[in-house]
């Protein structure tokens, strides 16, 4: 087969996904294996979490210079994290061509207004279910007491809701994570242990500090798997990491705007 013929096939190939239901996409492998193995992938993660509860804290600590813990420092401390965390991705990944491919950053089919608008759905889908199901009206628990710093503390909410967590966890999660594992356990096997691992860092990070104020079924474990579920799911329809930042950061600013909303009330 020539190359042209090639090129050809290839495009019909991805022609006919765009076609096939979430149902269809999901029972079909990856494209292609990415060129990272399962064990990048772990350090990929491992990294997130060393940034979130270590490194982004002690930076945040430094400059506010305080060590005495606050919701306002670990804002501000996951917030460094996250950031640490794609540069980290980023570069690593701009190691071959073929690995900054396998990162799919490309637009997707799907306009990006749509793709927003996607977010705004499962964010407002998620809040409403957690909020009725717990019985609890209470901004997430990366923004909890938020309000108590003011302007600052909306920006420092609004950060680390609507750009740092949407890119960096959008890369761990979406882009090195799950082709990876579902290319090595399964379609259906990759999408739900991302889920459950997106879940599990965020139990243990955003949640375990305010435990003591949240409902632990609904917004330890239910809110983190069910989001992470349904971009797992957004990036096996659309293809594409980049609709995944977007659709997580419209998403975020839901978070903020009914977070903003319970607060004021």
């Amino acid at each position: 087969m020539s190359k042209d013929q090639g090129d050809v096939s290839m495009t019909q190939n991805q022609a006919d996904r765009r076609e096939m239901t979430l149902k269809q996409k999901l029972s079909l492998p990856e494209e292609a294996p990415p060129p990272w193995s399962i064990t990048i992938a772990a350090v990929t993660a491992l990294v997130l979490f060393i940034n979130l509860i270590g490194v982004g804290p002690a930076i945040s600590s430094l400059l506010l210079g305080s060590s005495q813990p606050s919701p306002f420092l670990l804002m501000l401390g996951w917030t460094f994290g996250l950031a640490l965390t794609l540069v980290y991705v980023l570069i690593n990944r701009r190691s071959s061509p073929a690995s900054w491919q396998a990162l799919r950053l490309n637009r997707g089919w799907l306009p990006w207004q749509i793709v927003l608008l996607l977010g705004v759905a499962i964010a407002l889908g998620v809040d409403v279910t957690i909020s009725l199901a717990s019985g609890q009206f209470l901004p997430i628990p990366e923004i909890f007491d938020f309000q108590s710093q003011g302007l600052a503390g909306t920006i420092a909410a609004a950060l680390l809701l609507v750009l740092m967590q949407p890119a960096a966890e959008s890369l761990v999660f979406q882009a090195v994570i799950l082709p990876s594992l579902r290319s090595t356990v399964g379609p259906w096997g990759g999408v739900a242990i991302t889920s459950a691992l997106s879940a599990l860092l965020h139990y243990l990070v955003f949640f375990a500090p305010y435990q003591a104020h949240y409902d632990v079924l609904w917004y330890g474990l239910a809110y983190p798997w069910l989001t992470g579920l349904a971009f797992c799911l957004l990036k096996v329809y659309t293809g594409s990491s980049r609709a995944v930042i977007i659709g997580r950061g419209g998403a975020g600013l839901i978070f903020l705007l009914t977070a903003l909303a319970l607060v004021g009330g």
